[in-house]
C-alpha cells in the first residue's frame, strides 16, 4: 500500500479525457470522475507504481460498476497493456509512494513558509501599532557641538557659550578682577576672542579657552593693581577714569 490517500487535480472533472469518456459511456462527467476515483484508489492499494496490474478489463468494469469502462480508458489513453497485464500511464507522477512523499514534502514546506510569513506579518503589524501608540518625544534643541577631545581623552569646551560663563570662570581664579572690573574683563575677553574666531595669534583654533582666560584675568588684575598704586585716588565727586587695559595683547594670545 502506498498510503491512505490519493492526489486528484482540480482540473480533473473537466479534462478532455473525462469529457470523452462521458460520451463513450453515456454518463455524466461527475459519474466518470467517481468511477476513476474508485479505480485509482484500488490501484494505489494494490500497486506501487500502477504498472503490471494482473487483472482483466472485465474485472475493472465490475470494480467500478460500469460495463465498457476499461475499454473506454484504453481509447482515451488512460489504460495501457493487455488482458492480465495492464498499467495506468503516469500513475507514479501523481500517486504511488514516491509521488506522495514528494507531495508531503511540498505541503510541509508550504505550511512552514506560510507560518513564517504570518509571524513576520504579525510582528510588522505589532511594530506599526506600537509606533502609532507611542507619544511623540519633545523635540530637543539642537546645539552646536563645541567640544573637542584632547590627547588625554578628556573632552574640553573650545569656547564658552556666553559672557556669563567667562565671568564665572574668572571669578574662581586665585588672582582675578574684583567687582565691575571682573564683568568688564570677562566682556572684553569674550568679545575679543569671538571677533577672531577663538584662535591664537598664529590663527590656530584654541583647544581650550580656559588657559587664555586665566592669563587674561591675571594680567587684567595685575595691571589694575599696579595702576591703583602708581596713580592717586580720584577726588571726591570726580568721575573715575577708564579701566586700565592689558598693555601687551600678544602675551594673551598664547594657547
Amino acid at each position: 500500500m502506498a498510503g491512505d490517500w490519493i492526489k486528484v487535480e482540480h482540473t480533473t472533472p473537466d479534462k478532455p479525457e473525462v469529457v470523452k469518456l462521458s460520451g463513450i459511456l453515456g454518463i455524466d462527467q461527475d459519474a466518470v470522475v467517481g468511477k476513476l476515483l474508485r479505480l485509482w484508489i484500488w490501484a494505489d492499494q494494490q500497486s506501487v507504481s500502477g504498472n503490471a496490474i494482473t487483472v482483466t478489463n472485465s474485472f475493472l468494469d465490475r470494480l467500478v460498476f460500469c460495463p465498457g469502462f476499461a475499454a473506454g480508458l484504453v481509447k482515451v489513453g488512460w489504460l495501457n497493456g493487455r488482458e492480465g497485464l495492464l498499467s495506468i500511464p503516469n500513475f507514479d507522477r501523481h500517486n504511488g509512494q514516491t509521488a506522495k512523499n514528494r507531495a508531503n514534502t511540498n505541503r510541509r514546506v508550504a505550511n512552514s513558509r506560510k507560518a513564517h510569513n504570518e509571524r513576520v506579518t504579525k510582528t510588522c503589524n505589532a511594530n506599526v501599532t506600537l509606533r502609532a501608540l507611542q507619544k511623540p518625544l519633545p523635540e530637543k534643541r539642537r546645539e552646536e557641538d563645541t567640544t573637542t577631545t584632547t590627547t588625554t581623552g578628556r573632552e574640553v569646551r573650545q569656547f564658552p557659550q556666553d559672557v556669563s560663563e567667562v565671568d564665572r570662570f574668572m571669578a574662581a581664579q586665585a588672582l582675578h578682577p574684583i567687582g565691575d572690573e571682573l564683568t568688564r574683563c570677562a566682556e572684553r575677553f569674550f568679545n575679543e576672542q569671538s571677533a577672531v574666531g577663538w584662535r591664537n595669534r598664529h590663527g590656530v583654533p584654541l583647544s581650550d579657552w580656559r588657559p587664555m582666560a586665566r592669563q587674561y584675568a591675571a594680567t587684567w588684575a595685575r595691571n589694575n593693581a599696579d595702576a591703583s598704586v602708581l596713580k592717586p585716588s580720584h577726588a571726591a565727586g570726580s568721575p573715575p577714569k577708564s579701566t586700565f587695559k592689558p598693555s601687551r595683547r600678544d602675551d594673551l594670545w598664547k594657547d
